[in-house]
């Protein structure tokens, strides 16, 4: 909400004249004689809705997105953008130096300070993106929203073989995540959660990297192998 009050004048203007686009002249009207007060408004619509709709769910939510950045760079630091961008959406390409988004209108935008990728929970069946002179260009598309609110369900023959907590770890690892966040699906303490990991690690079925103090952990070949062989054939 600082961030929104404390936008430009001109760049507020700028985006208020986008946002009126074929909105009719009493809109545009109403936004662009004041936009300080259109402004202000806007900020208090927002902090509105998430105080309703939002906050409630937002550690849920904030868990789901720490999960679909961590897979998608991991993706992307193996096999590059170019693999990884198609997956985002059927309407996105990429063709050497170019990143195509089908859409209804057609602009052509430089990024020669880099393109931001957002994953989001409010758009589900496009990708939506920014092209404003005021931002750097991003593309947002929809996340997978896996473990918004609950891990995984597990397959019942893992819980014979592994236990039911290790189980329900390996699959909740079909997306890289850091201890932290095993520990909260599972409904454990990140002490219990790390023996776990460390008998999956010993066992050849998670890899496990670290960065300062933070861990994360993925399926390795054979823990994905045992995960799909247990999983129920659709």
């Amino acid at each position: 909400m600082d961030a929104l009050l404390a936008a430009p004048a001109d760049q507020t203007y700028a985006e208020l004249v986008d946002a009126t686009v074929g909105r009719g002249a009493e809109m545009g009207r109403r936004l662009l004689d004041d936009p300080d007060r259109a402004r202000s408004e806007a900020a208090d619509a927002l902090r509105r809705l998430w105080k309703a709709v939002v906050e409630p769910e937002w550690p849920s939510m904030r868990q789901a997105l720490r999960a679909e950045m961590l897979d998608r760079a991991i993706q992307v630091n193996r096999e590059g953008l170019r693999a990884v961008l198609p997956r985002l959406h059927p309407s996105a390409a990429c063709e050497g130096d170019t990143i195509t988004v089908e859409k209804t209108v057609n602009i052509d935008v430089d990024c020669p300070e880099g393109l931001i990728l957002v994953p989001s929970l409010f758009i589900t069946d496009r990708m939506q993106c920014t092209t404003s002179d005021h931002w750097t260009p991003a593309i947002y598309y929809p996340a997978s929203g896996r473990y918004l609110w609950a891990a995984p369900p597990t397959p019942r023959s893992l819980d014979r073989l592994l236990g039911v907590t290790r189980s329900r770890i390996l699959a909740a690892l079909a997306t890289p995540l850091q201890t932290t966040v095993v520990a909260r699906l599972v409904g454990v303490t990140p002490p219990t959660a790390s023996e776990h990991l460390a008998i999956l690690r010993d066992s050849g079925l998670i890899d496990s990297s670290r960065a300062g103090r933070t861990a994360t952990h993925e399926l390795t070949k054979a823990g994905r192998a045992l995960l799909d062989a247990a999983s129920p054939r659709p």
